[in-house]
């Protein structure tokens, strides 16, 4: 990719590569930690915000159609993330990104 947006780049990935220094992920990690956390905020507020009981979870848990072997093995938050993942599936208003989209990045 480098080398389709400039031509002057060497012509092997390992020489280009060798031009870049190397620095311990220490020196970056505390500004990595704080860009991670400003992307995954949301300003979007909930619509109703109902707590996981331990019933609302069951209740879930057999929507899915999980048995209690199942939930012997899966985790609770792999448990909550397919029943977020199901509501997601019955959200309409889906948008195809175009490369028109990606340009603007």
């Amino acid at each position: 990719m480098a080398r389709h947006g400039d031509k002057t780049v060497e012509d092997s990935p390992e020489e280009w590569l060798d031009n870049f220094s190397t620095f311990s992920i220490y020196q970056i990690l505390p500004q990595l930690i704080k860009l991670w956390g400003l992307n995954i905020k949301t300003e979007k507020i909930p619509k109703k915000v109902r707590p996981m009981t331990t019933p609302l979870f069951l209740l879930r848990a057999v929507e899915r159609g999980l048995s209690v072997f199942d939930l012997d093995i899966l985790t609770i938050g792999l448990i909550t993330d397919m029943d977020t993942e199901k509501t997601n599936d019955e959200w309409k208003d889906k948008q195809v990104v175009t490369q028109e989209d990606f340009d603007k990045l």
